[in-house]
């Protein structure tokens, strides 16, 4: 393990910042800590990134978290220096630096994701913290990541989740550095230093970042600015073209399996999927990404005689194969979360968190080498929405626009055979994933045991009815070149049926389409400030049958709502000759977000459909007995229907509507 973490005066070139003194509004206080001052100062020309925190502990709540210093840096490349660990109480000053106090500590915080990134925490726990005291530390991390060959770029905030005194930021540059603002209205001031560019940004009595449920992760919510010395995205092409240069031969063993695809496949597009087959399906996801390594990939050769590497080094092996193919291929940088917004900000590779695969074969293909299992042929293989890519090719300066053109779709087909009134039932179930889901329900189905997936699925319909135990263990069929992906299964429903606590000596029973669940956001509010997220691409069709042990008048109905962001359909079609009544649900979202323009009527839409969705019938509890005890009644029955709408309030599109029948019986007049 390395040790580089020492003890040093602060740097001569800082200004001293005195926190905020102002009287604190309590109100505005979380977590029992409130932050006097952030302080964050960058001397590029020296590589040193120098930064002070002021925290005041206004509960003994917060005693906990501001006793704890927990800094992170890069052992390869980086040194971590503290120049002071400070407790301020009633104006007297307890200095408690100790470097025999500092442990160091490897903590892979993405280890679960299979992400080694090498770093180190020197963590300390302060002695003796109470309330009202105020910590003050302040260090310094020496060194940038040399893969950027001295072309600075960064990004920081003006604000936060919670209030603070005071924030300052400054950068010293050789060089002229463009900044681009978003959310904010603070302009930095510009003077000269020693003949460097000095760049000062200041905040005062922040205000707590308000965050709305369901705001896009796309959208730029901080006051924040970005800083870059890259002049355009080609630039940043340049980089990654020169930081994914190979500059070894191809060896004869990858070369060897070059060749097999290439020879056993005849048409290009057999070719492209088979190589992607193997890269994600045989080289195992597992990335090493200390120092250089969180940017240079490992050469084709190493991965593939290693079989394990990160997105970058299986983007880097797939497009290497098949340009070995005469198959025009190229590494492509995207941020899996920035989508549109990624276009505002100023160039900068640090922006990208993943890297994929463009593929030319009569047209523009995209392909997530990180993704296993995947169904379809080369022209329908599902890509995740990641709606703008860098491509890394020479004299590129422009994003891809990349349009989905997976449906995400999921079929469900259930059918109650209900025998007798007040009791069970069976139920019979077809689900059909297709694309993307078609994915996702692979990688389920081969990670999990049937066992343990009979259990879960008799969990979930568990929480709709009583005593539900699998007539049979679930199955399925796996169409993997057209990637359909279906699922079987069998229930017996013990009891289906429950007393009505709002009205006495009644019983219901419930049908709800559980694939429409989580599927729309009902807002709580009429008026938002963002963008309303909403799950996309997706369609799902719900299909709902019930075979009734009597004929019962029930009319026919339906909705349809045609909306901004999505596309809605609900019948209810009653077959007297068959005694089956069937609920059709379908819901396609059009695009993955509602604008603050759209919203108005998004929730007029929305209150249409949660008018609509669960499906309710409900009879006198002492009805069932005299139906199923006199067979010869059945003809003599007259169905009164009456219909309630009403939400329950689920997050979700739910709303019952109740079909009343009763049974009553004429005597005729002496």
């Amino acid at each position: 393990m390395y040790s580089q973490v020492s003890k040093e005066n602060e740097p001569s070139w800082i200004d001293t910042i005195n926190y905020s003194k102002s009287e604190i509004d309590k109100n505005e206080v979380s977590a029992g800590t409130h932050v006097l001052l952030f302080d964050m100062q960058v001397n590029i020309p020296k590589q040193v990134v120098f930064n002070r925190l002021t925290t005041k502990v206004t509960d003994n709540v917060g005693i906990q978290n501001a006793s704890t210093i927990n800094i992170n840096y890069d052992p390869t490349y980086q040194k971590l220096m503290f120049h002071k660990i400070n407790i301020i109480r009633n104006d007297e000053v307890i200095n408690k630096l100790d470097l025999a106090n500092i442990q160091e500590m490897r903590r892979e915080l993405n280890a679960e994701n299979h992400l080694y990134d090498g770093s180190l925490s020197a963590v300390m726990n302060i002695s003796d913290v109470r309330t009202d005291d105020i910590i003050d530390y302040s260090y310094s991390i020496i060194g940038f990541n040399p893969i950027h060959k001295n072309i600075f770029s960064s990004h920081f905030y003006l604000n936060d989740m919670e209030s603070y005194g005071k924030i300052n930021v400054t950068l010293l540059s050789q060089n002229e550095l463009k900044y681009k603002s978003f959310n904010t209205s603070v302009k930095p001031t510009i003077s000269k230093v020693n003949n460097l560019n000095k760049y000062n940004w200041v905040t005062t009595n922040t205000k707590k970042l308000d965050y709305e449920e369901n705001t896009p992760a796309w959208k730029l919510i901080y006051e924040s600015v970005f800083v870059s010395e890259f002049n355009s995205w080609n630039d940043v092409v340049n980089w990654g073209l020169d930081v994914y240069k190979i500059n070894e031969p191809i060896n004869a063993e990858l070369q060897a399996k070059i060749n097999e695809i290439n020879n056993s496949n005849e048409t290009n597009g057999e070719k492209i999927k088979a190589t992607l087959n193997f890269v994600q399906n045989e080289i195992r996801y597992l990335g090493l990404e200390s120092g250089i390594g969180s940017y240079k990939p490992f050469s084709p050769n190493q991965v593939f005689k290693q079989r394990f590497g990160d997105c970058k080094d299986k983007s880097l092996l797939m497009t290497t194969m098949l340009n070995k193919m005469d198959i025009e291929a190229y590494p492509m940088f995207v941020n899996t979360l920035l989508k549109q917004s990624i276009k505002q900000l100023l160039p900068s590779p640090k922006l990208f968190d993943h890297c994929v695969v463009k593929v030319i074969n009569d047209k523009a293909f995209w392909y997530d080498p990180t993704i296993t299992n995947q169904g379809g042929e080369h022209d329908s293989t599902h890509f995740p929405d990641y709606a703008y890519g860098l491509v890394l090719k020479k004299g590129n300066d422009s994003f891809d626009e990349i349009k989905p053109y997976s449906e995400n779709k999921i079929e469900i087909f259930e059918e109650y055979t209900i025998k007798e009134l007040g009791k069970g039932a069976s139920l019979k179930v077809v689900t059909t994933y297709y694309e993307g889901e078609a994915d996702n329900m692979r990688y389920y189905f081969k990670n999990n045991s049937i066992n343990s997936i009979e259990k879960e699925y008799e969990k979930f319909y568990s929480n709709y009815y009583y005593n539900v135990s699998s007539s049979q263990s679930p199955r399925y069929a796996d169409n993997i070149n057209r990637n359909i992906f279906k699922v079987y299964e069998e229930y017996a429903l013990d009891s289906i049926w429950h007393p009505m606590p709002e009205k006495g000596n009644f019983i219901s029973v419930t049908f709800t389409p559980s694939s429409m669940l989580n599927s729309l956001y009902i807002p709580s509010k009429d008026k938002r400030d963002s963008e309303l997220d909403i799950i996309y691409p997706m369609i799902r069709e719900h299909q709902i049958k019930i075979n009734l042990p009597m004929d019962w008048n029930i009319e026919d109905d339906k909705l349809f709502v045609t909306s901004p962001g999505f596309y809605y359909e609900w019948k209810v079609n009653y077959n007297r000759k068959q005694k089956t009544l069937d609920l059709y649900y379908y819901l396609k979202t059009q695009k993955d977000h509602i604008t603050k323009n759209e919203y108005k009527q998004y929730i007029q839409d929305v209150k249409k459909i949660d008018q609509t969705t669960s499906y309710q019938i409900y009879v006198p509890e002492n009805y069932s007995n005299s139906l199923v005890s006199s067979n010869s009644n059945t003809n003599l029955l007259a169905g009164i229907m009456t219909v309630f709408k009403f939400s329950l309030g689920l997050c979700v599109i739910v709303v019952f509507i109740l079909l009343v029948f009763w049974y009553f019986g004429k005597k005729k007049a002496n």
